[in-house]
């Protein structure tokens, strides 16, 4: 598996390589536990990969540090993502501001090049693990977040301006006293909603930005922050609540009314927020 023509390792070559491995693992990344047992697995994983592009590399040639923060990340360990972030991630932050990101649009490339990059799909292996060991995954976190940051940008171009994202709310023909509520009220509803966006936490507004403007399905989510699919769509309807109360508190308070006096209010921001988020958060 190591090389065109070259015998894969035997079992005891692999687990001898792995016991010092693991030492240089540590010492490289105190914080992370990886076993010899899951290191020898990623090793072999590599080492297949290479092979399959034509290529010829020895177990002695693998940069243990890199995969063992790689299999750590791999499965989620929260130490191991942190040091991941540190370590990769924040010494390009530079060029992803020079490009135009804040630090809100910066957190959400973060999370989309850990969707990228840490969830393992159709049944392959994380890609992280299979780039990783070779000395390049500074590289590869580079090019991977430039990548979703260029196409952020790019998509943010071909998108209708999120300043017209009322007029695409129901109309007078489906209902009237809602058309009326939007055209007499649009300049407060867009500003008590924006507001209450950005009051969110960094998670919830990119676990949204990633449901409702990514698409990403909620078993990836779930697999991005190391949490049960129920516990990322609990979070995302959380989120999404806390936005509702909000911004139906803020209105009551603005137009001194009572929340009862105020059932198309409840439909609009209910029936249409995913929509209303979807262009305001896409407009970040």
């Amino acid at each position: 598996m190591s090389g065109a023509g070259q015998p894969a390792p035997d079992p005891v070559q692999l687990h001898a390589w792995a016991v010092e491995a693991v030492e240089r693992g540590r010492a490289a990344w105190p914080r992370i536990a990886v076993s010899e047992d899951e290191l020898a697995r990623v090793a072999a994983l590599r080492l297949s990969e290479v092979a399959a592009r034509g290529e010829s590399r020895s177990l002695e040639e693998l940069d243990a540090a890199e995969l063992c923060i790689a299999a750590a990340c791999a499965r989620g360990d929260t130490a191991a993502l942190e040091q991941l972030r540190a370590g990769y991630f924040e010494i390009i932050a530079g060029s992803l501001r020079r490009m135009g990101l804040d630090a809100a649009q910066r957190e959400d490339v973060w999370q989309i090049l850990c969707e990228r990059l840490l969830v393992a799909t159709d049944g392959a292996p994380a890609r992280i693990v299979r780039y990783a060991g070779t000395g390049n995954l500074s590289g590869l976190v580079r090019v991977a977040a430039t990548r979703v940051a260029l196409n952020w940008l790019e998509q943010q171009k071909r998108r209708p301006p999120a300043d017209d994202w009322l007029d695409i709310l129901p109309d007078a023909h489906s209902d009237p006293e809602l058309h009326l509520l939007k055209h007499q009220h649009r300049t407060d509803l867009k500003e008590e909603l924006e507001s209450a966006l950005g009051t969110l936490v960094a998670r919830d507004r990119a676990m949204l930005r990633l449901h409702l403007v990514e698409r990403v399905g909620i078993d990836v989510i779930a697999g991005i922050y190391s949490v049960h699919r129920a516990t990322a769509a609990r979070w995302i309807a959380s989120a999404k609540d806390a936005l509702v109360g909000r911004v139906r508190d803020r209105l009551v308070e603005r137009w001194r009314v009572s929340d009862a006096s105020l059932p198309v209010l409840g439909s609009l921001i209910d029936s249409q927020l995913d929509l209303s988020l979807e262009r305001l958060l896409a407009g970040d």
